[in-house]
């Protein structure tokens, strides 16, 4: 007589089938991800995750173009890592970037969302649930009978702090998966304490990024022989994706290979930015992409980048080095509450170029992002630090909003035609006479404070600003890569000895628009004390002056050559 009832046999049965799929699953990751997740991967992203997960070198560090799927396709090697072993087999998953913001609307919002949805399949009796549950504080957990343990982890330690911290969740014998997303922002000290990490034998080190800095630790991986021998090294370009090759990955579910391409970079996009970030070639029709494209073309830094996905070139006159804005960009100022801040307001003339307004608070400079309300004569809108195609006095009202809002003590304005306009507004219009700040009219086309040195004073502001950066006094937002991407692309030349950086109109088709942003930035934080103080010339406070210390920035400008 069988000890085995039908429905125990069957349990039994099932026990073995998962276990015997679990052992498949653990060799075989394409396997996983179309059974369990009923998902595909384009081919170079299946090459990568074979390499990166079972490759030969523990190591595997990826620079990629614009939309590749790069941090879905991260989030998925974490799922499989804590799911195909069983969590109380001591395995770990850890997750880095540069910021925390980026973990969680990254790799941890894609976790949390698979989790949900094999959660709702379990109920629906359609398989098992994945163990335990994803938290609001970056961490996957499941519970014991000794308590909670964590087996994927979000960590974005200080850098002078990552060492104890990445040391102090290390499972000792264990396998540790270490995901660095977003690596070219990643800073040395966070490379090396996770790279401590990998002393267990069944730990793998993956980093992807978008290659948009040389002066990082991410660019050392590719270039430096002793880096590249330790690592399996690949590019993903926007040429590989299926947009661009026709591959098909799902030939027998159009719906998802819909969706697939949807999540990618299009080739509009990239047709676009050939004609836009590349020059010189041949432009011609695409019949296939129905798209003007340009053959045999130049690409600038940010096409190399973006689209091919290789770090930019330092051009001999690249103004802006990597090393200053990789050292703002790894800077940290905690902004002082007490503090008024500046605002700095470049003001657009006509088309698809961006009005911009950015505050700096003691070094900290960002865009402002926020949503707030104003009034545009009886009519209540909304503003943000960025807009296009207003009126001078909608500019105003905007700026004003702003001002009020961040209680800002200055607000410098740029002097071209539309700018200077919008300031004149600001200073004398009855709408504004609540304003708690000053208006500061900056026309770059004054003369420098050192005739020998820079050309103008638009020439000073940028030197200003570069030195500010390379002495670790400006703090910028690594997830501003339009106002890093506008920095490394501005170009100069030497008129005499003296800096002369190029005009804008120059620029435009090298940055593929006009560097708004970066002006924005850098007036935000111009030593304007300095300045009046050379046109007073030595002028003691009180002494009467001929004009208002404002009124000093307004000089004559060629109307065809406006620097701001």
């Amino acid at each position: 007589m069988s000890l085995l009832t039908p429905e125990i046999f069957s349990l039994v049965h099932e026990e073995m089938r998962q276990k015997s799929q679990k052992a498949i699953y653990r060799r075989d990751f394409a396997a996983w991800l179309s059974d369990v997740m009923g998902e595909r991967m384009y081919g170079k992203m299946a090459e990568i995750s074979e390499a990166a997960l079972f490759g030969p070198k523990p190591r595997t560090f990826i620079k990629s173009a614009n939309g590749t799927g790069k941090t879905y396709n991260a989030s998925r090697w974490v799922m499989w890592w804590n799911t195909v072993f069983d969590p109380v087999e001591n395995n770990l998953a850890i997750v880095t970037a540069p910021t925390g913001r980026q973990v969680e609307q990254g790799v941890f919002m894609y976790l949390k969302k698979a989790h949900g949805e094999m959660r709702a399949r379990a109920l629906r009796k359609e398989g098992r649930p994945w163990p335990g549950w994803i938290s609001e504080k970056g961490l996957w957990q499941f519970r014991t009978l000794g308590g909670n343990i964590s087996i994927a982890i979000a960590a974005v330690p200080a850098p002078q702090d990552a060492v104890s911290t990445f040391q102090g969740i290390r499972r000792e014998g264990g396998r540790s998966l270490l995901v660095l997303d977003e690596a070219g922002g990643v800073d040395e000290q966070i490379f090396t304490a996770i790279d401590a990490l990998t002393t267990s034998g069944e730990a793998r080190m993956v980093g992807i990024g978008n290659p948009d800095r040389r002066a990082t630790e991410f660019y050392k991986k590719f270039t430096l022989e002793s880096e590249m021998a330790e690592a399996q090294l690949f590019t993903i370009s926007a040429y590989d994706l299926p947009t661009m090759t026709g591959e098909i990955v799902y030939p027998d579910d159009p719906e998802k290979q819909a969706m697939l391409m949807k999540g990618l970079t299009s080739a509009s996009w990239i047709c676009h930015k050939e004609r836009v970030w590349m020059t010189g070639g041949e432009l011609y029709f695409d019949e296939q992409f129905q798209e003007m494209r340009r053959a045999g073309g130049t690409p600038n830094g940010r096409f190399r980048s973006k689209v091919q996905g290789e770090f930019p070139g330092d051009a001999d006159n690249t103004f802006f080095t990597e090393e200053a804005i990789s050292r703002a960009l790894n800077t940290e100022i905690e902004p002082d509450p007490e503090a008024r801040p500046k605002l700095g307001c470049d003001i657009a003339t006509t088309g698809d170029d961006e009005s911009v307004v950015y505050v700096n608070n003691g070094g900290r400079v960002r865009l402002f992002d926020k949503t707030i309300p104003y009034m545009d004569g009886d009519e209540r809108r909304e503003t943000t630090g960025v807009w296009t195609k207003e009126d001078t006095l909608t500019a105003a009202r905007r700026i004003h909003a702003i001002a009020m809002y961040t209680n800002a003590s200055e607000v410098r304005v740029d002097g071209n035609a539309i700018g200077s306009g919008v300031a004149t507004d600001l200073m004398r219009l009855e709408e504004f006479a609540n304003k708690t700040y000053e208006v500061i009219r900056v026309v770059g086309s004054r003369s420098s404070t050192d005739l020998s040195r820079w050309r103008i004073w638009r020439d000073e502001i940028h030197d200003y600003f570069n030195t500010r950066m390379l002495d670790g006094l400006i703090d910028l937002d690594p997830e501003d890569t339009q106002l890093s991407d506008e920095l490394m692309l501005i170009t100069y030349t030497l008129v005499s000895g003296a800096i002369k950086i190029d005009k804008k109109s120059d620029m435009k088709t090298v940055l593929g628009g006009s560097p708004d942003r970066a002006d924005a930035a850098m007036m935000s934080v111009l030593d304007v004390d300095a300045a009046l103080e050379a046109e007073r010339g030595g002028v003691s406070p009180g002494d009467t002056l001929r004009a208002d210390p404002e009124e000093l920035f307004l000089d004559e400008m060629d109307a065809e050559d406006m620097p701001w």
